[in-house]
């Protein structure tokens, strides 16, 4: 008889996949700098040696901290930061857990992508990305945020809090964690890569992986401390792809902010809904939702009252298109106004006659209180700034800014004195006796300052903010916020294109671009977020050949786009 002796064999502990998903910790927390990076944009100033696990959900994003960028050349230049969490995916294969060593095998694959959104404005070749692993227990420590290399100094300056900077000037310190004594593994970011890592495990023990974001957990309480992490929700994704934290320099959670503002009942709120019926030809609702706008606010901006009066018309209430054609006359407009076509059965209606005797003396009235010492000096510095900005004599960008800062300068001296020019105060736009123009012309004036840039610019956005509180500047519905510079959508030589960056194309806002080209009733609406592109024959196949490269094709919207980027 063969007889042997030897040791009894360790009672080796294995781990499944659920195992690991409920000692997930920290999720949606720590994005990871490697050894070699200081933040997103910069390499590091310090001498660091460790990867580190960062906290940076505080990031508010460039712009936000006060940075500003003017090119030394006075060209427009509009720096865009877009940063987005994009997620792993980690499977677990295999997990062995000796206890006589406390040394844990571990296996399995982690998917992923680097597509997290850098800064726009940054060309960077494309470099190999990977996922760095860690088995072991973390020392907290602060990690600072540089400015970095956003941009070409040569060509552009950077100041925060008007004062120089450079690559290392300190925007945020953050919360972080790196590892000391580790086991360690570095693979390739791929749709599906393999792992392996082994090392020692105590009750602090974390695995960590990192690569623009990270998936961490606590091996530690899994092995020792199964009661820890016990109630944690197992959270499964439906993909791992990215999510959005700074879109346009504006922080995701302040857009979801406005969102849930948007649900609060403000002026808009009756606005958008009437517009939105107007859109759907429900003229009889939208009048509904106008009378309700004009029984909450006693101050009305002509547009709702323009397209009001025609949804009165549409809807075959003769009563209340003439009472809201009176308010039309407290804003001084003429009656020729009501010789649009849309109007031509009330000028038959037996009440017109009356209407129109009542409606001359209010527009009159009106008028006589205008500020018309406002209202020359407007006009003068609208002169002087199209004297340079003129397109048929346009000046060189270093003049333009100049100019600019100058005028920018009087129209603040002009707003301190006489108070914003709305449309009590200097009347409505109107051209050809019936057409309505929502935005007067010197609204140009404020347009070129948030494009130019100039020292005074603060000052001015503090006086335009007295006067949106009290319903004087219509600034959520103007040009002047130069919002369509991150649109999706752009309109060149009268087709409707979308960026192949956006994704898939927003119904709802191909639907009000359309309704603007095909508008019988001259309604004025909030038409979305798009920017339109002059034709230049000059480059004409370079614009071409670029819109085919970077833009869907959606629709013709005009053949009659000369004329229209003209106005």
């Amino acid at each position: 008889m063969n007889t042997s002796f030897g040791q009894k064999a360790p009672n080796f502990k294995n781990y499944t996949q659920t195992d690991f998903d409920k000692n997930k910790v920290f999720n949606e927390t720590y994005s990871f700098w490697d050894k070699n990076l200081r933040n997103w944009f910069t390499v590091s100033k310090d001498s660091i040696t460790e990867s580190h696990f960062v906290d940076a959900r505080n990031y508010k994003g460039i712009v936000n901290y006060g940075v500003t960028f003017r090119t030394k050349t006075f060209r427009n230049f509009h720096f865009v930061e877009h940063l987005s969490m994009c997620f792993l995916k980690v499977e677990i294969t295999k997990c062995s857990f000796n206890p006589k060593d406390s040394i844990a095998d571990i296996e399995g694959f982690v998917s992923g992508n680097d597509d997290w959104g850098a800064n726009v404005m940054i060309k960077r070749k494309k470099i190999k990305t990977y996922v760095e692993i860690f088995l072991g227990e973390k020392t907290d420590t602060t990690r600072i945020c540089y400015l970095g290399r956003t941009v070409n100094r040569d060509s552009v300056d950077v100041r925060l809090d008007n004062k120089e900077t450079n690559e290392f000037t300190v925007l945020d310190t953050f919360p972080a964690f790196y590892f000391k004594k580790y086991a360690y593994d570095k693979i390739l970011m791929a749709e599906k890569q393999p792992f392996k890592i082994s090392g020692k495990v105590t009750k602090n023990t974390l695995l960590a992986f990192g690569s623009s974001y990270s998936e961490i957990f606590d091996v530690g309480a899994m092995i020792y401390n199964p009661e820890k992490n016990k109630r944690n929700k197992i959270i499964h994704r439906e993909n791992y792809d990215c999510i959005p934290m700074i879109t346009a320099n504006k922080l995701v959670a302040n857009i979801e902010k406005e969102e849930a503002e948007k649900k609060e009942i403000t002026y808009y709120t009756y606005t958008k809904k009437a517009e939105d019926y107007i859109l759907s030809r429900q003229y009889a609702k939208a009048k509904e939702g106008y009378n309700l706008l004009a029984q909450n606010y006693t101050i009305l901006f002509t547009r709702d009252i323009h397209n009001a009066v025609r949804c009165a018309v549409l809807s075959r209430d003769v009563k209340a298109a003439f009472w809201w054609g009176e308010k039309l006359a407290h804003k001084g407009i003429d009656l020729p106004y009501f010789n649009a076509k849309i109007f031509n059965g009330l000028r038959k209606n037996p009440e017109w006659k009356n209407f129109s005797i009542k409606y001359d003396s209010i527009s009159k009235t009106a008028k006589a209180n205008w500020n018309l010492n406002l209202k020359k000096e407007l006009d003068n510095l609208l002169n002087e700034d199209q004297v340079d900005y003129g397109l048929e004599n346009r000046k060189s960008p270093k003049v333009l800014y100049e100019t600019t800062e100058r005028v920018t300068a009087k129209l603040i001296d002009l707003l301190k004195k006489e108070g914003y020019p709305s449309e009590e105060k200097i009347g409505s736009h109107v051209i050809r006796d019936t057409v309505l123009i929502p935005f007067p012309d010197f609204n140009i004036l404020i347009r070129h300052a948030v494009q130019q840039m100039p020292e005074n610019l603060k000052t001015l956005k503090e006086l335009l903010d007295i006067s949106i509180s009290s319903y004087e500047y219509d600034s959520k519905r103007s040009f002047n916020n130069a919002t369509e510079l991150y649109s999706c959508f752009r309109i060149y030589k009268g087709n409707l294109y979308s960026s192949k960056s956006c994704g898939r194309t927003d119904d709802v806002q191909v639907r009000k671009i359309t309704f603007k080209f095909n508008n019988p009733n001259g309604f004025i609406m909030d038409y979305g977020n798009f920017a339109i592109d002059a034709h230049d024959a000059k480059d004409q196949k370079e614009v071409d050949d670029y819109y085919n490269e970077n833009y869907n094709l959606i629709m013709k919207l005009t053949d009659d786009w000369e004329f229209y980027e003209k106005y």
